[in-house]
């Protein structure tokens, strides 16, 4: 039993770990879907406002709008699927720490029963002891 709550502590560990990076891993997706998104609003309002209306630097505006709206919604479904792997690695984590618990308990249970099965041999094996 003993066995069994270390490894189940290791597991849980890893879990809780690996559930952090996918949030983090996520947090970063997030971050760098915001800057897109914040430079796509201001690459619109350099070519509105006029500074790059005409001509080339028109053109290359253009690309770049349209390269930064193809990244924008390629980040935007690797934040999806993030977002479920982070999810799914949360729920294997509160698994992980559910059953931790219900062994953790189960083994302080036997501990406490083997603790008084002693104490109880004792004083059979000591009546001098015993208060009686």
């Amino acid at each position: 039993m003993k066995k069994r709550l270390e490894t189940l502590v290791k597991v849980e560990r890893l879990h809780k770990q690996m559930h952090d990076l996918a949030v983090w891993r996520l947090v970063g997706l997030e971050r760098k879907r915001d800057r897109l998104i914040e430079e796509h609003r201001e690459v619109l309002a350099a070519v509105e406002g006029g500074v790059l209306s005409y001509g080339a630097p028109a053109a290359i505006a253009m690309r770049r709008i349209r390269a930064l709206e193809v990244e924008i919604v390629a980040t935007s479904a690797e934040c999806a699927a993030q977002s479920k792997r982070a999810f799914e690695q949360g729920a294997r984590a509160k698994l992980a720490d559910r059953a931790l618990g219900v062994v953790d308990a189960r083994y302080r249970d036997q501990m406490e029963r083997k603790e008084l099965a002693e104490l109880i041999d004792a004083s059979l094996r000591n009546p001098k002891s015993s208060p009686a």
